[in-house]
């Protein structure tokens, strides 16, 4: 029989534990690394490097700063950002890009992003085209969103990337860094973009087959869609949050159902932690894709998880109430979109 002391004591414990737990789990939104000195730029003066790390559950990074020992000037760059982003750019002040600071600008690379790379792969290409030929649409019948980015079929094998970087220069980092207009009257002509290709698998260890017929094979990885046909091969969609949208965290699958309907893919991309999801529709040959205004769910009465019914793509409203509507008359107004903006830039 436990008395009170006994009592006492196993809640004293417990609320000990806990104490502990929640002391550990909040040390790991915040670490400082020890100071480094050294003399990183090579003229014989010893400079100091700051770096700490910090997160939350939905963002978080390292950030650096270095101390010229020659003169004290003070460079800073963090690689803080979402953990929904595939790509995030980082604008690289004017100072570090000054041919004399050039030895600070490389260990800030080594220090915050992965791997550098000198071009974009076959899927971070899908992304910058998609941003250099895309179009909102405010009153479209079944559009909100037109991405056209012109990708040609080609014989080289899809490989899914590790992460690396690049570094963006003049038009592609005012084409890529989604807060531009916040630092308008700063001149910014270089970048390091990160891309987290093995975001591609984060749960699977290679792409999976999801649909097929006489003429092509569809793949999906967590974040991404390609098209084999007759050996040739392209990406179709990528996910980007500026471009696409995304789930709130990468280790969350983006793409979900794929159907495929003679040369259309009709693609469930989810909207998570919400629980109604986008759909886009695209056309496998000319590569352009359109997300349509209606949200779909998964797990309705009556539907289970079909995406496309016969012939019509199921959506939802707020209610949780199935519609449906004619595919044909979507893949019309694809095509009459696509017309509209092949050749649209921006």
């Amino acid at each position: 029989m436990i008395g009170r002391y006994d009592t006492f004591i196993i809640r004293f414990c417990v609320q000990r534990l806990f104490l502990i737990l929640f002391i550990s789990v909040d040390a790991q939104s915040y670490k400082e690394d020890p100071l480094l000195i050294e003399d990183f730029n090579n003229d014989m003066v010893l400079d100091t490097l700051y770096s700490f790390y910090e997160s939350g559950s939905t963002f978080g990074g390292t950030h650096v700063k270095i101390v010229n020992g020659q003169n004290n000037e003070v460079y800073e760059l963090s690689n803080y950002g979402c953990y929904c982003e595939m790509k995030r750019v980082y604008l690289i002040p004017e100072i570090l890009s000054m041919s004399e600071n050039k030895t600070f600008l490389s260990v800030f690379q080594k220090r915050l992003f992965p791997e550098p790379k000198n071009i974009p792969d076959l899927s971070l290409q899908w992304i910058i085209k998609g941003y250099s030929s895309n179009k909102k649409l405010s009153e479209n019948k079944y559009f909100d969103l037109i991405i056209n980015p012109r990708i040609n079929w080609s014989t080289e094998k899809i490989e899914i990337p590790d992460s690396y970087n690049l570094i963006l220069k003049d038009d592609l980092v005012s084409l890529l860094f989604k807060e531009k207009d916040s630092v308008s009257d700063i001149n910014y002509r270089k970048a390091f973009l990160s891309y987290c290709g093995h975001c591609h698998l984060f749960n699977r260890s290679s792409p999976e087959l999801v649909a097929d017929n006489d003429r092509y094979k569809i793949y999906k990885t967590s974040h991404g869609v390609f098209v084999e046909k007759n050996g040739l091969q392209k990406w179709f969609l990528v996910n980007d949050i500026g471009l696409t949208g995304s789930p709130e965290k990468l280790r969350w699958d983006s793409i979900l159902q794929v159907v495929l309907m003679g040369k259309y893919l009709v693609i469930q991309f989810s909207g998570a932690p919400d629980m109604f999801d986008n759909i886009f529709v695209g056309n496998i040959e000319t590569g352009v894709v359109g997300r349509l205004n209606f949200l779909f769910r998964d797990h309705v009465k009556g539907y289970d998880e079909s995406l496309v019914v016969e012939d019509k793509i199921r959506y939802n409203n707020e209610d949780e109430v199935s519609f449906f509507v004619n595919c044909n008359d979507v893949f019309k107004e694809l095509e009459r979109l696509y017309g509209l903006y092949d050749d649209l830039k921006n």
